[in-house]
């Protein structure tokens, strides 16, 4: 529950759990408020606001972290990557598995050219040409191509 202060000059609104709430200058409603609104009362310099927003709904609320049990879920999962990259590609499993897809490297044409070259060698291979224009135009030919 929050304990709303209007100090604006002329009558303000907040968009309440049940409905809009109008508040008149140096006025103060007990109403319940999601999180979700926080930013916006916030950012109107109209409120004096106290209390606990309610949860937004349809989110639970956050279950503790255990650092512990995230890094060995991590270092678990990044195994499994390994694995699975091996099984794919023998002999490479030491390479990244961060392939993209055609669409993705496109988006990086805007960007440095030697980052999107190098992305785009990966998906082209030997054939990547030289210049920029001719390697859009190869990466939105593989896009285009069923699989």
């Amino acid at each position: 529950m929050l304990k709303i202060t209007n100090i604006a000059k002329g009558p303000r609104g907040v968009n309440a759990v049940g409905g809009p709430v109008l508040i008149d200058p140096d006025q103060t409603a007990e109403v319940e408020v999601y999180a979700r609104e926080k930013e916006h009362i916030d950012a109107t310099g109209w409120f004096q606001v106290k209390g606990e927003y309610q949860p937004n709904p349809g989110q639970p609320a956050a279950a503790p972290v255990n650092d512990d049990i995230l890094a060995s879920k991590d270092a678990e999962i990044a195994k499994l990557r390994k694995q699975l990259a091996a099984k794919a590609r023998p002999g490479k499993a030491d390479e990244p598995t961060d392939v993209k897809t055609a669409a993705d490297v496109l988006a990086l044409a805007d960007g440095n050219f030697m980052a999107f070259k190098s992305a785009a060698s990966k998906l082209l291979g030997d054939k990547t040409p030289e210049k920029k224009a001719e390697i859009v135009a190869a990466l939105e030919d593989l896009a285009t191509k069923p699989e």
